[in-house]
């Protein structure tokens, strides 16, 4: 993915853009797959945007275990939370779920006026506003699935939610990432997936893409 078309610098020209680039400290930084971006207790000074790849987001209790996990890709910004809230270390941690090309956008970009009261640096700012608006629209949505009853209205409901006009969700995690995110075992899910197949509802085509092959009978699930 090229810088260009990182939301938070759209409607900037070249030019706009390299002097944000300068202004923002920007660094573009790659990752090998299994390694840490950050780590649970390390200190919030920037902010992350994936170029490439895909960055896996957990948290850690005391006995080790892993306590909540979700995935960010192509496009996507993550460490925010921590950052502007001026928290004094990460709740959780960044890893590489593959190799990943990250820009790392320093906090000091974000902290202050502009002292040249640059165009740019407004133009920035406002499409990080967007972008943190459609994040929580995302995770309210998230909370729609996950409120929506049984394993198998959860199942209908983010199906629904994803599909794209050719009624085909293409999942962007495995099946144990993705029986996370709904709340259940990776088992519990794919005995659903395959009820569903069974009913003639949905098509598991491969490891990847689902077809919805009676998207009213799925409605009628939610």
């Amino acid at each position: 993915m090229k810088l260009q078309q990182l939301q938070i610098f759209q409607n900037l020209t070249e030019e706009e853009l390299e002097k944000s680039l300068v202004c923002s400290q920007a660094v573009v930084k790659k990752y090998p797959k299994g390694t840490y971006i950050f780590r649970q207790g390390d200190t919030p000074l920037k902010l992350y945007f994936i170029l490439e790849g895909m960055v896996e987001l957990g948290s850690i209790n005391l006995n080790g275990k892993i306590t909540r996990s979700s995935y960010v890709t192509v496009g996507e910004e993550f460490g925010e939370v921590e950052l502007f809230l001026r928290q004094s270390a990460y709740s959780g941690y960044a890893k590489a779920k593959s190799e990943v090309s990250v820009l790392e956008v320093s906090q000091n970009f974000f902290g202050g006026i502009c002292e040249r009261n640059c165009v740019h640096h407004s133009k920035v700012v406002f499409n990080m506003l967007q972008l943190f608006a459609e994040k929580a629209e995302k995770h309210n949505r998230q909370i729609e699935v996950l409120t929506s009853g049984n394993l198998r209205q959860r199942v209908a409901a983010y199906l629904l939610e994803n599909c794209d006009p050719d009624y085909r969700v293409r999942l962007h995690m495995n099946r144990e990432d993705l029986a996370v995110y709904l709340n259940t075992t990776r088992p519990s899910l794919s005995r659903m997936l395959l009820t569903l197949q069974d009913e003639g509802i949905i098509r598991l085509v491969g490891r990847k893409v689902i077809e919805i092959t009676d998207y009213e009978r799925l409605q009628e699930e939610e």
